[in-house]
């Protein structure tokens, strides 16, 4: 399947912790991405755009999009533990963040130019 790929960049940056990102955020952190001498998620953006000669004005879209998949995932995962589906205990709180991740991107819909 040939696709946008800064639909696969904002899918990646969902995973993108900083280290002052907010507690509900951290605790998705599976990467030393929050660590010093780290790109930001604006870094990685703008030197990806550089090198790949992509324009993205609008780079909200992807993120958001990465972020609202990155939700249903979560979410998806929430749904089997509550059912007794899985037993792993770090899924607990994957229903605190899903919502989080939901109010996450109503946020940062609101303030982008979308």
């Amino acid at each position: 399947t040939i696709g946008d790929p800064l639909m696969d960049l904002g899918n990646s940056l969902a995973y993108w912790i900083e280290a002052d990102d907010e507690g509900p955020f951290q605790m998705l952190r599976r990467q030393p991405t929050h660590r010093p001498g780290m790109l930001t998620r604006r870094e990685v953006v703008d030197y990806y755009m550089e090198k790949s000669g992509f324009r993205a004005e609008k780079f909200d879209f992807y993120e958001i999009y990465g972020l609202f998949r990155l939700a249903v995932i979560v979410q998806q995962i929430y749904y089997r533990y509550y059912h007794g589906q899985t037993k792993d205990k770090r899924f607990a709180a994957f229903g605190h963040a899903a919502n989080y991740l939901e109010q996450r991107c109503k946020r940062l819909i609101g303030e982008s130019s979308l």
